[in-house]
């Protein structure tokens, strides 16, 4: 399905652009403009972000690597 219609990028265009990004050794914060960046396109009038937000979070892998919050300790169980 087509999401963005000003670049004409697929949902699973975009949802294989954020897993790129997410599982990379650099693990960045994945944002739509990152997203964007990775397929060689800019965002142009982004009323598309609403979709295209939830989509990146669908993509983040569950806890993969997440710093413990604030308080927590992962090793204590």
């Amino acid at each position: 399905m087509i999401v963005c219609s000003c670049n004409v990028l697929t949902d699973k265009e975009l949802r294989k652009a954020a897993r790129e990004l997410q599982s990379g050794p650099d693990r960045v914060v994945v944002t739509p403009g990152a997203v964007f960046r990775a397929l060689g396109k800019r965002p142009r009038c982004g009323s598309c972000f609403s979709t295209v937000i939830p989509i990146i979070h669908e993509e983040a892998p569950a806890d993969k690597g997440t710093p413990p919050a604030a308080g927590e300790n992962r090793d204590e169980g």
